[in-house]
């Protein structure tokens, strides 16, 4: 029995941009990933590969590993082979089944389904809220796929090359939650820093590889403003140039009239965090599995007059921290 895995679409944006960038970030071909009715069907698929690689992406609403099966007997096979892997004796369980073009019914398949998990689990139970283990089906025409849900993700809307934000990150916490946010609403990143000191770089540094490992790298872009003169004087000649949203980190505790005045400069750009307070931002920054750490980030709202400037740019793989600072730090600017 070969095995498989299924990965659920959380319902927003296109399922095809989330069969696209599952298979970039598994680094499988296009081919293998099947799409049902609202999910994917992974073939020959690795269970600790997709779990771990596709848990964090945006779009997904959860992910079942098992097995593949071509009808109902090998599927009644696999839901044996899976009940006495993943449950024991008097455990809950519950089953759901998603169907499209196929002469057979959701209703059948879970009736079938649940009688063959609990025939092979002695005293195991049906239990829809809040059951021990949870069973998936998906079944497009006669072939699909069963497993047991291992992860959770995150939800959202699966990123599009046809969508990209540019995120002006300074190192703190509030502009890092800002380019989750963008990533989680379908947009393609960019994070746009203006270099001040070491350790807000590193902080960027630290954001992009956390990024990366969580979305489809090949969309995801550091752009370094390099040069003397204001830190916030670059961003005021570079935003006029961006293509694109423009988003930044403004909060609820930002009433500063320095960050007031910078942004009244510029408009346009997209303030998502205005309306949630402190405590949830925080949240969200360790959601990303990151430490909120104090970093002096009131020089990239320095105003001043529009100064000259380089770019640095890296992007469209996944890195750690120093293969990110490594690799921008030597790169040409233009």
């Amino acid at each position: 029995m070969k095995t498989g895995a299924v990965v659920a679409w959380s319902g927003n944006g296109a399922l095809e941009d989330l069969e696209r960038t599952a298979a970039s970030k598994l680094g499988v071909p296009r081919e293998s990933v099947r799409k049902g009715p609202t999910s994917l069907i992974l073939e020959h698929a690795d269970p600790v590969k997709v779990a771990s690689g596709l848990s964090h992406l945006p779009g997904v609403s959860w992910i079942a590993v098992g097995y593949e099966f071509l009808g109902w007997k090998q599927c009644e096979s696999a839901l044996h082979r899976l009940a006495g892997k993943y449950l024991s004796e008097g455990s809950s369980f519950r089953l759901t089944a998603r169907v499209e073009e196929s002469e057979g019914t959701e209703g059948d398949l879970l009736l079938d389904g649940n009688g063959t998990i609990l025939k092979s689990v002695k005293n195991s139970r049906v239990d829809e809220k809040n059951p021990d283990v949870t069973f998936r089906i998906v079944m497009v025409r006669d072939k699909g796929a069963v497993g047991v849900e291992l992860r959770r993700g995150h939800g959202g809307v699966p990123t599009s090359n046809a969508r990209r934000a540019f995120c002006l990150v300074s190192g703190g916490y509030h502009s890092a939650v800002v380019a989750w946010m963008a990533a989680l609403s379908g947009y393609e990143v960019t994070l746009v820093h203006s270099r001040s000191e070491d350790e807000p770089l590193r902080q960027v540094a630290r954001l992009y590889a956390e990024l990366s490992r969580r979305v489809d790298a090949s969309g995801l872009e550091l752009l370094l403003l390099d040069g003397d003169g204001p830190v916030g004087g670059r961003l005021d000649a570079w935003l006029p140039k961006a293509k694109g949203e423009v988003m930044a980190g403004g909060h609820p505790e930002c009433r500063g009239e320095d960050v007031r005045r910078t942004f009244r400069r510029h408009p346009s750009v997209i303030q998502p965090l205005l309306l949630l307070q402190e405590d949830e931002v925080r949240a969200r920054y360790e959601s990303l599995g990151l430490k909120v750490k104090a970093v002096d980030t009131k020089a990239m709202l320095s105003l001043g007059k529009s100064a000259s400037y380089s770019v640095k740019r890296f992007g469209g793989k996944e890195a750690d921290i120093s293969g990110v600072l490594d690799s921008i730090l030597s790169t040409r600017a233009h």
